[in-house]
């Protein structure tokens, strides 16, 4: 029997057949037909589908699922921070960057800076 693809090419979690014909994934279209955070609670909704309902229908392959779903969550806010910290670095004059170091997303500079810190600064004298 021909295959567009091998078959092991298809994985009943990773790609399933089903969501995949015609050359597009499904979960594609749905990222594509939703705004960011529209997606994000899909992700999150699929995630608890499969969670709540391991035990009632397919076990592990739900808990599977479930994982998969969640790494693509996890990717797409990675994604997110990594774009906002990239557009603070390009924006650099207007996030607070001074004599060219920029802050960096995420990290307190209202706290004092105690000797033998990262960042402190080293006496050269």
């Amino acid at each position: 029997m021909p295959f567009e693809q091998a078959p092991e090419a298809f994985h009943p979690v990773e790609r399933p057949i089903h969501y995949a014909s015609g050359g597009l994934e499904a979960i594609e279209a749905m990222e594509a037909s939703m705004t960011p955070e529209a997606f994000r609670g899909f992700l999150k909704g699929n995630i608890l589908k499969y969670v709540w309902r391991y035990e009632q229908k397919n076990g592990l392959e739900d808990l599977e699922k479930a994982k998969w779903y969640l790494n693509q969550l996890i990717f797409a806010l990675e994604t997110d921070q990594e774009r906002e910290a990239l557009a603070a670095i390009e924006n650099n004059i207007d996030n607070g960057c001074k004599d060219g170091v920029c802050p960096i997303p995420g990290i307190r500079y209202d706290l004092p800076i105690k000797e033998g810190d990262l960042f402190a600064p080293v006496d050269k004298a």
